[in-house]
């Protein structure tokens, strides 16, 4: 009685779930779409706006990481500036403090009253040595009495490159970082403003401070935020106009003093001057990234390219219906559930081996989208997933691209392209 229980529901069982088949996308698998959804204006391959991350989906936008060394620029007796392993402490700290500023992004205070949320830019710094032979480590020391110091008024020496062009280190995919004081006979000047300043330089920055072994390291971490927001492509927000609506023209108060125009709610936005640069607006943020995703830009080449292999523990699901607007970098394979429906309108990178995989229910529109590994190597394309009736499907609206294809797809037009 017992095993003929058994036997009907293995029967039972075996009736209720459909044999899966899974299928290497080809050309006549793909419907053309009659009816196109319409798309925001706002939201396209070039908006600021489409690159946000999306926090809805995990994954889909991920972190990135900005290449990074530390020179301190000193003087012959090597008592203007950090040396040694406060300096190598110093200097872990200031990075700390800087990444820490950016992944607690507060928000705007201006414009007053905004309702602009304050989202995470999910891009950080890490200190990376020329040679991995376990001594460097990114952090180096200079010791040159024409070079050491900082000068940005009078007789300037900020926008010069000769100190750049003497020591960076690999600033064609590392962000070089001169940590510079202001020249002591300046300081001792009374008309001489020796605050914090910097200027950015290409693929290097030049930060102007004043040597106290008893600062906090994260002293100048906000500069070297804003410095680096210029080397990212932002500009300054607050007398010009940046390109970025939710970034109003203000003051620039660097705090509240009761006097007006400084007598109210003030900036403590990353790329104005003032007490806090805490807050990076949507737009900004979506700047960032958009410069970061852009082939061959000078931002892209700073960064990691940690989208080349995949990781299966970043694999990216879709369960309801999205867009991806802006150009992405995925670090896994990318899985369109069951009533999931994606629409790819730019350029997608996919890891090495990785694959698309559409499962029964599931929608994949590709509507003028490029679907590449962005390192030369090949992925394994998309798949189909069939339960009983039951299929994902791909639909195409604008002509696309699939390249770097492990089994390229020939389409009657032209090869790989739809």
């Amino acid at each position: 009685m017992v095993k003929y229980s058994v036997g009907i529901l293995v029967l039972f069982l075996f009736q209720c779930h459909p044999k899966m088949e899974i299928y290497l996308l080809k050309s006549e698998m793909i419907q053309k779409l009659n009816n196109p959804t319409e798309i925001n204006p706002d939201l396209n391959c070039l908006s600021n706006l489409s690159y946000v991350p999306d926090t809805s989906v995990v994954f889909a936008d991920t972190k990135k990481i900005i290449r990074m060394n530390i020179h301190f620029m000193n003087n012959s007796r090597r008592n203007e500036n950090y040396d040694g392993e406060k300096g190598i402490e110093y200097a872990k700290y200031l990075i700390y403090h800087a990444n820490r500023k950016l992944a607690f992004n507060k928000k705007m205070n201006l414009p007053i009253g905004n309702n602009n949320p304050a989202y995470n830019p999910l891009y950080e710094y890490v200190l990376t040595p020329l040679k991995k032979d376990g001594v460097d480590e990114g952090i180096y020391f200079h010791y040159d009495d024409s070079l050491y110091y900082y000068i940005n008024e009078g007789k300037r020496n900020n926008y010069k490159r000769d100190v750049i062009n003497k020591y960076a280190v690999g600033n064609d995919t590392i962000l070089n970082v001169f940590y510079m004081v202001h020249h002591p006979d300046s300081i001792r000047s009374n008309t001489y403003s020796a605050s914090g300043s910097g200027i950015a330089l290409g693929t290097n920055i030049k930060l102007g401070t004043t040597y106290n072994q008893k600062d906090d390291p994260w002293l100048y971490a906000s500069l070297l935020n804003h410095e680096v927001g210029h080397v990212m492509g932002l500009n300054h927000s607050w007398n010009t106009n940046d390109g970025c609506d939710d970034t109003p023209l203000n003051p620039n108060c660097w705090a509240s003093t009761g006097i007006d125009p400084c007598d109210g709610i003030i900036s403590n936005n990353m790329m104005d001057y003032n007490t806090n640069q805490h807050a990076i607006s949507p737009c900004q943020i979506g700047k960032i990234r958009k410069n970061m995703s852009k082939a061959n830009s000078l931002q892209r080449k700073l960064l990691q390219k940690r989208w080349c292999k995949t990781d299966v523990h970043k694999d990216v699901f879709i369960r309801d219906k999205k867009t991806f607007h802006g150009a992405k970098d995925l670090e896994g394979n990318l899985h369109i559930m069951e009533g999931g429906e994606l629409r790819i309108t730019c350029r997608l990178s996919m890891p090495e081996n990785s694959e698309i995989i559409v499962n029964p229910g599931g929608l994949l529109i590709l509507d003028g989208a490029t679907i590449h590994n962005d390192c030369g190597k090949f992925w394994k394309g998309i798949k189909i997933v069939r339960s009983g009736k039951n299929f994902g499907k791909v639909y195409y609206g604008k002509p696309s691209n699939l390249e770097n294809l492990e089994i390229p797809i020939s389409f009657e037009t032209e090869s790989n392209k739809l």
